[in-house]
């Protein structure tokens, strides 16, 4: 089976690519829907936040073959390599992954025609959009469980911190 997908848009950021890794709440920036595309934002305004389905462009061939890894992204809040957990892809939010596709949930600022200003975005700049939805609350679920390993390591960061993840 081929699968074919085709962006919709692109983001743009002001931000490095180090910049937006170190952020822990994400960063601003827009979201520009391409022209033939635009119709389908109708209805989209008024929403607080929105669902961008993005494919991680600058995800390297060779990390598409990783399904283990550790959060090195803790490595620059002083965790030491060892003190992350390791875990499958599946089990992380990780960019390296066998198809390299993100979901993120950000706040819509406003929109102007085909252009969406958001904040949140935890996405590089020409990031390519696959797909946008409101979210909405049919998707809140308020009674989730954690595994023991990531409440115990975001208790960790936490502690490390002063942040609350939890």
């Amino acid at each position: 089976m081929e699968i074919k997908l085709k962006p919709i848009g692109i983001v743009h950021v002001r931000y490095s690519d180090e910049e937006i890794k170190s952020s822990l709440k994400g960063v601003e920036g827009i979201v520009e829907i391409f022209p033939e595309y635009e119709e389908g934002l109708k209805g989209i305004d008024g929403f607080s936040h929105i669902i961008l389905i993005a494919y991680l462009h600058k995800v390297p061939e060779e990390h598409r073959k990783t399904l283990i890894i550790r959060f090195r992204r803790f490595l620059r809040f002083g965790f030491k390599l060892k003190e992350l957990p390791m875990v499958g892809v599946f089990a992380s939010d990780s960019p390296v992954r066998p198809n390299p596709i993100a979901l993120t949930i950000v706040e819509l600022i406003k929109r102007k025609g085909r252009i969406l200003y958001v904040k949140g975005l935890d996405l590089f700049d020409k990031t390519p959009i696959i797909d946008v939805k409101p979210y909405t609350p049919s998707r809140i679920i308020e009674n989730i469980r954690l595994p023991k390993w990531y409440i115990n390591f975001m208790k960790k960061v936490k502690e490390r911190l002063g942040l609350d993840f939890i």
